[in-house]
């Protein structure tokens, strides 16, 4: 399959950035429309790939590099879950989720990426701060540090199914993608 090469040279048209949303979905309770939001292009990734490989790349605009800790307790998944959802709010353009564990197994594309980032933001989802500390150990320089239970006072459990408040985090994640973004 031949990609599209346009007057911008990429694969990605003007419109790349927009949702999309499908309104011919049914929710199968009761017949009613439901609108299905698509996450924005995660453009990111296979492009610092290309870069690390030395494959020629149309440059961009750096975004701000998102690390999360994923831990094992109810804070620490909700940092995966809500940067995820914050990245698809404010577009792949101006934030990219990289893996925490490629900075410690000392991958040369996420580490790459990050060195390259506009800035980084890590969440943490506890006091313990392993995004942070692996971060820094990698010697790389934070500029922004979010502590969910902490920062947001959410309480910490062990209940991996618990209803933490991913929206109170997201926007948090939001709010210092943007900070970081627009300096």
């Amino acid at each position: 399959m031949e990609k599209n090469n346009d007057k911008n040279n990429s694969s990605f048209d003007q419109d790349a950035t927009k949702l999309e949303t499908a309104n011919d979905l049914s929710c199968g309770c009761d017949g009613d429309k439901v609108e299905i939001q698509k996450p924005k292009d995660n453009w990111y990734l296979p492009y610092m790939d290309k870069k690390t490989k030395g494959i020629e790349v149309e440059e961009k605009k750096s975004p701000v590099a998102v690390f999360y800790c994923a831990g094992a307790s109810n804070v620490g998944q909700s940092t995966m879950l809500s940067s995820v959802k914050a990245a698809n709010e404010v577009g792949y353009d101006k934030a990219a989720l990289l893996c925490l564990a490629s900075i410690s197994a000392g991958l040369a594309n996420i580490t790459n990426a990050a060195k390259s980032a506009k800035g980084i933001v890590a969440v943490d989802g506890c006091p313990m701060s392993c995004s942070k500390k692996t971060l820094e150990t990698a010697g790389f320089n934070l500029d922004e540090h979010i502590i969910v239970s902490k920062d947001l006072s959410i309480s910490k459990n062990f209940d991996l199914n618990s209803p933490t408040d991913l929206e109170t985090i997201k926007d948090a994640v939001v709010e210092k993608i943007d900070k970081v973004y627009d300096k």
